[in-house]
């Protein structure tokens, strides 16, 4: 492909994510809706951008951005007292959705090991998305907004430990729950030390950059902290978004946090890789298939709705949240992210899953992505007159 076509795709994906979103958030709508949309219209409609490793990369950054400002936003004092609560929600969630994504697959398709694919890529929830539109609405800084942060870490640990279970299960046809167990005490250990032992480092590190008063290092270095913390995180089997969010939780206590490090971050990410990677999410869905296939999209995409809003929303009751936190924690865990593309993706690979299979999986993901905000709106609207 040639420099001058990907620029051109970049640049378009870009601007029409740009345009789009403006044009939803002024109608009242999340910007995020226009973005998305965006890229629907300049791939699938169009045509004009289609997959490849270039985008892919700025939206990927775009993600780590993404979740690294939302960590900066989270102190982990403020979380600490909420740990155990966002833990079972989060768990029992995953837990009733895996339940719900095994059955259908040996219902729809005759299989159990479609069963467990499908179970699996259907449990982790793409928490950045509600999160920054808790932060546009003002509500990160609330009760609900750091059990969303709990969760969102919880959800994560949750779902590396099934993709796991699944690898070993498809590979040796058996699952090594020493090779687990290892691996969530590894897990464990490194979100325990980043916190903690890593937060200090870091920090001090930060402060003693800032003596060269040249505003671009502090920029530069936490935004390569990140990158390395990322790199990390995903070399021990967590995901890198999981240590982007990790790394600007560490930095959340930093003395520049607010003046420099946040608002250039912000200039950055909302201005540039922040649209691309809303955008490029959807340019995925084959439309031809998501036509003939719209039935089993839409008994799993009702399935993993209500099985995440029972499992993590109804159940926050018991912990004793109001109906207008019920109905944040159950909208907020509707949208499907990468881990879901990353297990269908490997169930793929290795035969278990058809190429119809996972385009309904991945046509799943995309539509809960597109429905979170407005869901949130809805929910918004109703609320002001109702609670």
């Amino acid at each position: 492909m040639l420099l001058e076509e990907l620029v051109f795709q970049l640049g378009g994906l870009l601007v029409f994510a740009v345009i789009l979103g403006e044009i939803t958030a002024r109608m009242g709508i999340s910007s995020l809706v226009g973005q998305i949309l965006a890229g629907i219209i300049a791939g699938p409609v169009l045509g004009w951008v289609h997959p490849n490793h270039v985008v892919e990369f700025f939206s990927f950054l775009g993600l780590l951005i993404l979740v690294f400002l939302i960590g900066l936003e989270t102190k982990i004092d403020d979380i600490k007292k909420d740990v155990y609560v966002g833990i079972g929600l989060a768990a029992s969630g995953a837990l009733l959705t895996f339940i719900a994504g095994f059955f259908l697959g040996e219902l729809l398709f005759g299989s159990f090991n479609i069963g467990l694919a499908i179970g699996v890529a259907m449990i982790s929830t793409s928490t950045a998305i509600p999160i920054k539109i808790l932060i546009d609405r003002k509500e990160y800084h609330t009760h609900t907004g750091r059990i969303f942060v709990i969760m969102a870490i919880a959800d994560d640990v949750i779902a590396i430990l099934a993709l796991s279970l699944l690898v070993s299960y498809i590979s040796a046809g058996s699952v090594s729950i020493t090779y687990v167990t290892s691996l969530f005490l590894a897990i464990l250990g490194f979100i325990f030390f980043i916190l903690t032992f890593g937060d200090k480092v870091i920090n001090r590190f930060i402060n003693f950059i800032q003596k060269s008063h040249d505003q671009e290092i502090l920029f530069t270095i936490p935004l390569a902290i990140a990158f390395v913390i990322s790199l990390w995180s995903e070399n021990i089997g967590l995901a890198a978004v999981t240590g982007a969010f990790i790394a600007g939780m560490a930095m959340s206590r930093s003395y520049f946090r607010e003046t420099i490090i946040q608002p250039k971050m912000k200039v950055f990410g909302y201005g540039f890789v922040i649209p691309i990677f809303f955008a490029y999410s959807s340019i995925f869905i084959d439309l031809n298939t998501f036509f003939t296939s719209w039935h089993l999209i839409l008994i799993i995409l009702a399935a993993g709705i209500i099985t995440k809003a029972v499992g993590s929303g109804f159940m926050s009751r018991y912990f004793g949240f109001n109906r207008k936190s019920q109905a944040i924690i159950a909208i907020g865990m509707v949208p499907r992210g990468e881990y879901g593309i990353v297990i269908s993706q490997i169930a793929l690979a290795a035969g278990i899953i058809t190429n119809q299979i996972y385009t309904v999986m991945l046509s799943f993901i995309v539509i809960t992505v597109i429905l979170t905000p407005l869901l949130f709106m809805l929910e918004n609207k109703i609320g002001s007159k109702k609670y």
